[in-house]
């Protein structure tokens, strides 16, 4: 069974991803209508699944860190940390997770956090501790190797999901960056970070405030409006309280403070989630382009041997493609990707060293053109199929559940 590849809608193009891998129609559906049916568990190095029914944490040498494994009913992962940071009076570094789990869903991973006794862990409404254990470092990216999804789609055409499911087991997926990486309702994380790294702060008080999309609340849309006006102060009084950045932003404002200041008021963990977010449009971009060439690997892509980048031509057939992901730091050799890369920055009107002048700066890196789902299992009936598969640690599922659904308007399927 073969597919070619066809366009994607417009929401999708606007964030860079211009591509779908399956020639299916639409089979429609939708996710999330509860967070059960949106189950994320983390996979740790060496295969250890963090099960929601429950866990072993990973021994090692006794430690300052306490691991905690935490399973999170509908409840945001940055929300959860802050919270977390705040109530026990935590520093930037002294709280560490694996990586970011959907927030309308049921997610399983680990956090770790310093020199903390599980009797200070304070009750949160949606969250569970499950176990703890002590150890001499913490849970980090590095140490994830994936993520397992059990995923409900429900209202879907049954033939056309099994048929889609099917192809996706003989198609490569393009390794876009998923759509939480910018948002569904408010699709403005990237936009956001684009001021940032042009050093732009009208720009981001504009993309912020001014920026008002018709799936947002009526009071977050008057709050929005009050803001664009420059009213902050009564803004601050209609924004509701689980706005945090626009609270926070809102709150300098109030006070008198400059504008980057003000910006500067936004938690760093949130402003740093913009930049990635730029760099996950320019990456889309840049796949989006390599995608037409084909999806046969070319003597002059990149592909990754250990740690290193070098040519095909020059791999013998090993490694795996990769495209750059733009940012401080990075080093990329003459190639296609160099191109592709070079020619996206100049539309962009930037350099990579920009990336290094923002307050909140992000390190390049390269990030693999194709994804592999492992452990595809899927059924269909009555218009409800649930679908399960492990993603490599920093893909999405969203690349697989779009490809089934292929939602014009993703907030309105749940995405």
């Amino acid at each position: 069974m073969c597919s070619r590849m066809i366009p994607a809608p417009e929401f999708d193009r606007s964030l860079g991803i211009e591509l779908y891998m399956t020639d299916t129609e639409p089979c429609g559906g939708r996710i999330k209508e509860r967070p059960e049916d949106f189950i994320v568990e983390e996979v740790l190095e060496g295969g250890h699944l963090i099960a929601i029914s429950g866990a072993e944490l990973p021994r090692s040498r006794p430690g300052p860190w306490l691991l905690v494994h935490v399973v999170k009913r509908d409840v945001d992962t940055l929300k959860l940390i802050e919270e977390l940071r705040k109530t026990l009076k935590l520093k930037g570094d002294e709280i560490k997770i694996g990586g970011i789990k959907d927030a309308r869903a049921v997610a399983s991973h680990v956090i770790s956090l310093y020199k903390i006794r599980p009797e200070d862990l304070p009750r949160i409404p949606g969250v569970v501790y499950k176990d703890f254990a002590y150890a001499d470092a913490p849970i980090t990216p590095a140490r994830i190797e994936g993520n397992k999804f059990t995923v409900v789609i429900r209202e879907t055409d049954c033939g056309c999901a099994l048929k889609t499911a099917e192809l996706l087991r003989n198609v490569p997926i393009a390794n876009y960056y998923g759509y939480q990486r910018f948002g569904t309702i408010r699709p403005t994380s990237h936009l956001l970070g684009r001021a940032l790294v042009k050093r732009d702060p009208e720009e981001f008080l504009n993309v912020m405030f001014c920026k008002i999309f018709e799936g947002e609340s009526e009071l977050v849309k008057e709050a929005r409006l009050l803001a664009c006006r420059g009213d902050y102060d009564k803004a601050l009084e209609k924004m509701p309280k689980s706005m945090l950045e626009e609270r926070a932003l809102l709150k300098a404002l109030s006070s008198g403070q400059s504008l980057w200041n003000a910006i500067a008021a936004i938690p760093r963990n949130i402003l740093k989630i913009y930049l990635e977010a730029y760099q996950a449009y320019l990456f889309n971009r840049m796949l989006s382009l390599r995608l037409r060439e084909g999806i046969a690997t070319m003597p002059d892509d990149l592909v990754m041997l250990g740690n290193y980048p070098i040519l095909a031509s020059h791999a013998g057939g090993a490694g795996i493609p990769v495209l750059p992901v733009p940012g401080a730091g990075i080093v990329v050799p003459e190639s296609r990707a160099r191109e592709y890369l070079r020619k996206i920055l100049r539309e962009e009107g930037l350099e990579l060293q920009d990336f290094a002048a923002v307050r909140v700066s992000v390190s390049g890196s390269y990030r693999r053109v194709f994804v592999e789902p492992r452990d595809l299992a899927y059924s269909c009936k009555g218009g409800e199929m649930t679908i399960s598969f492990i993603l490599p640690r920093g893909s999405y599922a969203t690349l697989i559940l779009r490809e089934i659904v292929k939602p014009r308007t993703p907030h309105l399927h749940g995405f």
